[in-house]
């Protein structure tokens, strides 16, 4: 009967990176699932396997631990909604109408994270509302580069202002965000054409 050939052992490196890779995996799954606020530290440390000396190793408190989860959902979803787009702004605001249909952005599911908490978290953390603030940055720079891009092929105002423009697109789905958080029943679809049409040349 042959030997099995053992694993290779993993390096003390990579080992405390798959720890921090699985807390910040649990805090996704825990806060899309009971809120921002619901689940304590030691739920967290208990759902992931480890020690709140772990935990420490890894994130000076929750708020160094937010950020950490921010930045993996946030850049993830980045990517998604606004990754490489053949069909310019008009594919961009279909991307962002179905991921509304998902329920994952801009509606999130029912127990998750609600856009107050993480409002809130910003006010009372200068790390987390810094972080938020530069994914608001990289969005607007990105849909600018969409506008621009619009105006090349002729299908956005020349006119327009790509930064100003990209801000207020931002702007919207933010406050759709929070308008659909209060119950307001938007239709997406009608809103986004409206939007669009006015940006188109006349």
């Amino acid at each position: 009967m042959s030997k099995q050939p053992k694993k290779p052992r993993k390096t003390r490196a990579q080992a405390k990176l798959d720890t921090r890779d699985a807390l910040v995996e649990t805090g996704i799954q825990l806060f899309a699932k009971h809120g921002l606020d619901g689940p304590s530290l030691d739920a967290i440390c208990e759902h992931a396997g480890f020690t709140r000396g772990a935990f420490y190793v890894h994130f000076r408190d929750r708020d160094d631990f937010l950020v950490a989860v921010m930045d993996r959902v946030g850049t993830q979803f980045l990517d998604r909604l606004l990754g490489p787009l053949e069909g310019g702004l008009p594919e961009l605001v279909q991307r962002f109408i179905e991921a509304s249909h998902t329920g994952e952005y801009p509606l999130m599911p029912a127990g998750g994270i609600r856009p107050y908490q993480l409002f809130d978290a910003c006010a009372r953390s200068s790390l987390v509302r810094e972080r938020y603030l530069s994914f608001i940055k990289i969005s607007i720079t990105r849909v600018a580069d969409l506008v621009r891009d619009g105006q090349t092929r002729g299908l956005v105002q020349a006119e327009l202002d790509p930064q100003k423009t990209a801000t207020i697109l931002l702007a919207a789905v933010l406050g759709a965000q929070a308008m659909a958080d209060l119950g307001s029943v938007l239709p997406l679809e009608e809103l986004a054409l409206e939007l669009m049409g006015m940006m188109r040349p006349r």
